[in-house]
């Protein structure tokens, strides 16, 4: 396997149709391929003389929903009749293509049917396809964000996931990829607001996080949420990180519903290259591995090698969010999903203190 040490990796950030039926897929589709061929042009030249080529581009990291678009109003009957695609299947092996082509790793995230653990049950699904057009990765979102989707996360179905996938351990729930550029983990969206998420992809050596997302107003300025996470997930795990994020929705939604502000954050924490706006953009930027990898021979600053699991454990030894929720069934609505049942806890064992005015589901 031949190893890069330097390379290019790109976020594209696409506009976006949220399908409708079935043909709109295609339409997202077409024009993802057609921004695929704007990445590595400038690299097309220096192809027959590989070598002589300084920083190739290895790698394109693409949005959350890239060619289906998500809307939280969804029903249950849309997703199955008109959203899922599997993974293989024919969009993707589109994508493939362009990876052998061009010698390029793809990210992308798909809602995928499921056709192993359950009938009905669908997956939020980051891949990684390599240069062979082979997929070498499936992450399945874990965080889903409950008041959003329908696709049920691998805790929902815990027990039947880990039988299907080899065991309860970490690599099961999140898998991190061993490649000729590097290790390379996935987190998605709604995981980045979970600092264990990436820890769990740090703590197994991962260089390079992609952190893809459907981006809302409150995470780009003044608030820069979105910035926020991504930094302190590329310096607290010593990796670079890539978040795609979406350039605008075609939905009845305002513009700024998808604000962009797609970027790639080094190992220190600093924003290498950003998207500071909305609609299409692809951003690059230079990855240098030796250089991370002797920025982790410091221990100082080398944070996964401190941890104290011993008294960390602790914060964890309590379940919270209750396992396998839908081992029987696939949610069919939102509401199905007990978005309180946490904060009904944490009040019920005095952790929080209610507000003067109640909120009107308190029933204590």
């Amino acid at each position: 396997m031949i190893k890069h040490d330097i390379f290019t990796v790109a976020a594209i950030q696409n506009e976006i149709i949220c399908v409708q039926e079935r043909s709109d897929i295609q339409k997202n589709l077409k024009r993802l391929l057609e921004l695929i061929d704007c990445v590595p042009q400038t690299q097309v030249a220096a192809r027959e003389h590989y070598e002589g080529s300084w920083a190739p581009v290895k790698l394109i990291s693409t949005p959350e929903f890239v060619i289906q678009g998500h809307e939280g109003s969804w029903p249950y009957r849309h997703y199955i009749d008109n959203v899922l695609i599997e993974i293989p299947g024919p969009e993707i092996d589109q994508i493939a293509q362009k990876c052998k082509e061009y010698g390029i790793y793809f990210a992308g995230c798909a809602l995928e049917r499921d056709e192993w653990i359950k009938d009905g049950y669908f997956w939020n699904t980051h891949f990684i396809i390599d240069p062979n057009g082979k997929i070498i990765h499936k992450y399945r979102k874990m965080t889903v964000a409950i008041h959003y989707e329908l696709a049920i996360s691998p805790h929902d179905v815990k027990d039947k996931y880990a039988e299907a996938m080899g065991g309860d351990k970490l690599s099961t729930w999140f898998p991190v990829a061993d490649t000729e550029i590097g290790k390379i983990g996935t987190i998605t969206c709604m995981d980045g607001h979970f600092p264990e998420t990436a820890r769990a992809l740090g703590i197994q050596g991962a260089e390079i996080i992609l952190h893809p997302l459907l981006t809302v107003p409150n995470m780009s300025k003044p608030a820069d949420i979105w910035q926020c996470m991504n930094r302190m997930r590329a310096w607290e795990n010593v990796c670079y990180v890539i978040g795609a994020s979406w350039g605008e929705i075609h939905a009845k939604r305002q513009k700024t519903f998808a604000p962009g502000q797609s970027m790639i954050v080094d190992y220190n924490g600093i924003v290498i290259a950003q998207a500071d706006y909305a609609g299409e953009a692809i951003i690059t930027a230079t990855v240098n591995l030796e250089e991370l990898r002797r920025r982790r021979m410091d221990p100082s600053r080398n944070f996964p090698t401190q941890l104290r699991t011993d008294i960390y454990r602790q914060i964890y030894d309590k379940e919270i969010y209750a396992p396998n929720m839908f081992a029987e069934h696939s949610p069919e609505q939102r509401s199905e999903r007990d978005s309180l049942a946490g904060v009904k806890q944490f009040i019920n064992e005095g952790i929080y203190r209610l507000p003067e005015k109640k909120p009107d589901w308190y029933k204590g």
